[in-house]
């Protein structure tokens, strides 16, 4: 040895299984380091590829931009690309209802207007339409259709492109049409031009919306923003993307407090193990400074295999993820590299392993270097005889073995203290991270159990027959129809929003405070079946067919999508009253439940969406035909299925197909799915790994101990109650000061971060049961081993162990 110091690599290469426990304790720390942090970066970058896909690749927009503007704010230099688009009121081609907008072809690309074929529309008479709906209309590049503006009035275009199918507009049956910026800026109808701004990554995108504002004289209501794309990109401060980033923060502080708990409680087990060994070096003239440094030295020797071994188990973890989403949906993340390692989350990773261990080895490094060198001459420090007699009640309760287990346990305070807050952090980050999950269901575009794959409507009726047949028709998994129609309809104008309020302007309220509607509301039905898929989507109150029939009941839903976006234009809650213009007049009906959503959408402008059974449906509105029969279909041989729909239906019906759309809610959802669910795992299994760790070092630190027991004659039977009782001490203590801070942490996350989600915290009754029943297994699974290495040595060779 060339020093003191040298102890440190002595003494681990001399307990190589309690070196590798040790290892093993801090990789799993630093693995979950970089597992979260590298999760989490890639996460942001397919999000943001997610959003530019789903919502377009801008950060701000001006409505009716002049000359004058745009070419100011394309001049910035933090200012990456811009672009115009015009949007139209619907329009038709070869007489089917269209979606009409103008784009400039730099930016066609931001917008997801992938060409498959042919050129961008230049002259006044070009178009471009989407590949679906050209198949519809049998038509190709130059052939010539009729086009008309909301003005009706038909002209002829001629089809110089052709781009990829848009989801959303298949589902609706009208396809998106561009027109060139030449045809926009003649075409004499109404139309709204919006000016997109795309900045460039390192900008700082509040201070420049801000410098816009105010160098152009530009007012609030003409500038908007991507919130979705900002607040990917970190540069929002919407409320509810400021929740989130609270939740993460909260979250991330959390498993880096849990990392010190589980390496601290390591290396206090192993210096209490040796405090006779540490006596021993203060007997033969070593400082309590040296004693100090040894420690730390052996800390640190171990992050030469830990923080390797930790960011390479992290990087798979997060390599997993995307390789696992490269594959499932290679059309949107082709582009990204398989082998996507992030910087961010190795520096983070390893900067936190070497934190962590510097921190967690303080103390037991102060608490080794004050041993008394008498404890080591001696040998009396591990087992010592109480002064108090107790009165046993243990003993009374539980047999011998195992109320001296618990008596163990319990006796050492500080180590119960150490190895139940091990625990309960590592159950307590569990249950905080399963708030992501809930964000995930509630809060991001899935398809819903009740989402059809297509849909049929008429203007007409459907009839029964071509419903009953559907039923039967092989392929088919689900039919179920709707009604659906427009009603006059009112509440309390204090549940209006302030955001209604300001787009239709002054509304006239009577003394009693209901308002006089400036719009229709959308009223649909439900079946008995839907009502059941919809609870996935309620916030409050009671679903029940029965109770909505009874007492002239009704559902509100919060969301209602408006010139194509989604907001809230009431709050109405469970208990409300809503007034109907009926067949039969005005009549009040009781708001029975909230829903957050429904999985389609009017494009008419309405007040409120409304559902009701179809029994309360016919007696407001007298009508009992289905408007629309939803079908969904089973996984194989779907083309053969539509194909024998197709032949099925007459020309007075419309066939929508919501599959590709469908298709893109569910990848956007498996996008998230992965990370939060790879969030959840990780922590799981770190929880797991870090009981099983934590046990297998408190009973090996009790070798003497448990040696002593044997040879006054403790059976082999007995000391396995003994152990057992004990780490279940420590299992159930922990469990319990995890569930109860797990809990809160949950309930405080909802109910003060994400509110704006409208996530609803319920007692999460299942995930209880099984951290406890899980808890209980592994600590039962984890003492066998060292049971088992006890056993196998001799009486003398226990007792006699020099710790």
């Amino acid at each position: 040895m060339n020093g003191y110091l040298d102890l440190a690599h002595k003494y681990l290469a001399a307990h190589k299984k309690r070196t590798r426990l040790s290892i093993f304790s801090i990789v799993l720390s630093v693995a979950l380091v970089v597992g979260i942090f590298s999760m989490l970066d890639v996460f942001l970058k397919f999000e943001k590829i997610q959003v530019i896909n789903d919502y377009g690749n801008y950060h701000l927009l001006v409505n009716n931009a002049t000359d004058g503007e745009k070419e100011a704010i394309s001049s910035r230099i933090d200012v990456k690309n811009t672009g115009t688009l015009v949007a139209f009121k619907s329009g038709s081609i070869n007489g089917s209802r269209c979606d009409i907008v103008a784009l400039s072809d730099n930016f066609a690309a931001n917008m997801s207007m992938n060409l498959l074929r042919g050129t961008y529309p230049e002259a006044e008479n070009e178009l471009m339409i989407e590949n679906w709906a050209a198949e519809k209309l049998g038509a190709g590049i130059g052939d010539t259709v009729s086009f008309a503006f909301a003005d009706k009035a038909e002209r002829p275009f001629v089809i110089s492109g052709i781009f990829a199918d848009y989801g959303g507009t298949k589902a609706t049956g009208e396809p998106g049409v561009a027109v060139s910026m030449q045809a926009a800026e003649k075409a004499s109808v109404e139309k709204t031009g919006i000016f997109l701004i795309e900045f460039k990554e390192q900008a700082n995108m509040k201070k420049a919306e801000q410098e816009i504002k105010e160098s152009l004289g530009i007012s609030d209501e003409r500038m908007g923003r991507n919130e979705r794309l900002l607040a990917v990109i970190g540069q929002s401060d919407h409320k509810a993307a400021v929740g989130l980033y609270q939740a993460g923060a909260i979250l991330f502080f959390i498993v880096l407090v849990a990392g010190v708990v589980m390496i601290y409680n390591t290396f206090n087990i192993s210096v209490m193990d040796r405090m006779r060994s540490f006596g021993l070096l203060r007997c033969v003239g070593a400082s309590k400074a040296q004693i100090r440094r040894l420690v730390k030295r052996e800390g640190f020797l171990l992050l030469r295999w830990a923080i390797p071994g930790g960011v390479l188990l992290g990087i798979a973890a997060t390599l997993f993820c995307c390789a696992l989403l490269k594959f499932y949906n290679s059309y949107i993340f082709s582009q990204i590299s398989l082998f996507t390692i992030s910087p961010t989350g190795i520096l983070a990773g390893v900067a936190v392993g070497v934190l962590t261990v510097a921190i967690a080895t303080l103390l037991p490094a102060k608490k080794a270097s004050r041993v008394s060198p008498v404890n080591a001459v001696t040998g009396n420090s591990e087992i010592r005889m109480r002064k108090v007699q107790k009165g046993g009640i243990l003993t009374r309760l539980l047999p011998v073995e195992s109320a001296m287990g618990i008596g163990s346990a319990a006796a050492r305070k500080k180590t119960l203290a150490l190895m139940s807050a091990s625990i309960a952090f590592s159950i307590m980050m569990f249950l905080g991270f399963n708030v992501f999950v809930d964000f995930l269901h509630t809060s991001l575009k899935t398809t819903k159990p009740y989402t059809p794959d297509i849909s049929l409507t008429s203007e007409e009726s459907l009839s029964p027959d071509l419903y009953g047949q559907l039923s039967h028709l092989p392929g088919i998994k689900h039919v179920y129809g709707r009604m659906f129609g427009y009603v006059n309809a009112t509440f309390d104008a204090s549940r209006l929003t302030e955001e209604y309020v300001k787009e239709v302007g002054s509304i006239e309220v009577n003394a009693e405070g209901i308002f006089e509607a400036p719009e229709k509301s959308w009223l649909i039905s439900y079946d008995k079946n839907q009502l059941k898929w919809a609870k996935t989507d309620l916030v409050e109150g009671d679903l029940s067919e029965d109770t909505l029939n009874t007492q002239d009941g009704i559902i509100a839903v919060l969301q209602n999508i408006r010139k194509g976006v989604s907001v809230r234009t009431a709050e109405l809650h469970a208990g409300d009253k809503v007034y109907i213009d009926t067949v039969s007049g005005k009549k009040p009906f009781t708001v029975m439940a909230v829903l957050r959503t429904v999985p389609f959408a009017d494009s008419n402008l309405n007040l409120a969406t409304f559902i009701t059974t179809e029994k309360q449906y016919t007696a407001i509105t007298g009508d009992s035909t289905l408007k629309i029969i939803d079908i969904q279909l089973e996984k194989n041989g779907q083309e053969e299925t539509v194909s024998e729909i197709k032949r099925m239906i007459g020309s007075n019906i419309t066939y929508l197909d919501s599959r590709q759309k469908n298709s893109e809610m569910n990848q956007t959802f498996f996008t998230m799915a992965v990370f939060v669910y790879g969030f959840v795992v990780v922590i799981a299994l770190i929880s797991i790994l870090n009981i099983v760790s934590t046990m297998n070092t408190s009973v090996t630190s009790k070798m003497r101990y448990l040696g002593v027991l044997r040879a006054v004659g403790m059976s082999g039977k007995q000391l396995n109650r003994m152990i057992t009782a004990e780490a279940s001490a420590y299992c159930i203590t922990g469990a319990v000061a995890g569930c109860i801070l797990g809990l809160l942490l949950q309930k405080a996350l909802i109910t003060q971060l994400l509110t704006s989600l409208k996530i609803v915290w319920v007692f999460p009754l299942v995930q209880i049961v099984c951290v406890f029943a899980a808890a209980l297994l592994v600590t039962r699974l984890s003492v066998i081993g060292p049971l088992k290495k006890i056993k196998a040595k001799s009486i003398s060779e226990n007792i006699g162990s020099l710790q």
